[in-house]
């Protein structure tokens, strides 16, 4: 089962990124994510460099499929998190995909619920696979943990822009409350889902998403809405400040010194 769902897992990702590419050429209704997302322009969107970051993911998610390929194929090597994830993780690329069409065909409601199915998924796999919650070895904590704390720490920030969008498009009002107050709400909302995952499952790399999404927006807004701005400066430092005690607090399992222990080992041997 492993070697089947590795090859299928692969294909999944390499899926979501053709999708996501023949969007970027207007394939699809056209018009681009980016197009759309400006036409439901909202407070809590980070500013365009923000969404950069799924370069970082999807090699982020290549390198997890390659290491599940050579894993599923070493007999000596354990498979169990492969096992352990089953299905969700090629759920998850699909619902991606899904979600991309939804978008650009500016079916933005179903886009939400695509995109809180596809927020399920990861959490499935975050607990099938009892992530962060053991002393695991370098290899996967590096082509395994961090590559769906990236992924699942985007897809909560996108979730929120992605209801966001929605509720734009209806035009909703905030029942009397402005747009810049809702703002500051989500992002407060999204500060303690952060500090959540650090302090309850341990996902340093899910809030480094935050921090990232936190700035980007600060630096969106810090010229005309300087209470938003500064908002977000705040939860992106309370961060920084959370991740850096978290790390301190949990560094003998830290995987650099796991990395240089390795490393003494090979030069003594």
């Amino acid at each position: 089962m492993a070697k089947r769902l590795s090859i299928i897992n692969l294909f999944s990702v390499l899926l979501v990124i053709v999708i996501n590419y023949l969007s970027q050429i207007k394939l699809f209704n056209h018009t681009t994510i980016g197009e759309i997302s400006k036409k439901y322009d909202n407070l809590f969107t980070p500013a365009d460099y923000a969404f950069s970051i799924w370069g970082i993911i999807f090699l982020s998610l290549l390198g997890y499929c390659f290491f599940q390929i050579k894993r599923a194929f070493n007999d000596k090597k354990s498979k169990d998190f492969i096992v352990s994830t089953g299905y969700w993780f090629t759920t998850a690329n699909i619902l991606n995909a899904l979600w991309v069409l939804a978008f650009v065909f500016d079916l933005t409601g179903l886009s939400v619920l695509i995109m809180f199915v596809l927020l399920y998924s990861l959490i499935k796999i975050v607990l099938n696979t009892n992530m962060e919650n053991w002393d695991a070895p370098i290899e996967i904590i590096a082509f395994v943990w961090w590559p769906i704390c990236l992924y699942s720490g985007w897809i909560a920030v996108a979730s929120i822009a992605n209801v966001s969008a929605y509720l734009t498009k209806l035009d909703w009002q905030g029942f009397m409350v402005t747009e810049e107050n809702w703002t500051i709400i989500m992002i407060a909302v999204a500060l303690c889902v952060n500090l959540l995952m650090i302090w309850r499952r341990n996902m340093r790399e899910f809030a480094a998403v935050g921090i990232w999404a936190f700035f980007a927006i600060y630096m969106r807004h810090r010229m005309e809405y300087p209470t938003i701005a500064n908002v977000a400066l705040t939860s992106a430092i309370i961060l920084v400040v959370t991740t850096l005690i978290h790390g301190y607090q949990n560094r003998d399992t830290n995987p650099f010194k796991k990395w240089q222990q390795r490393q003494k080992g090979k030069s003594t041997s």
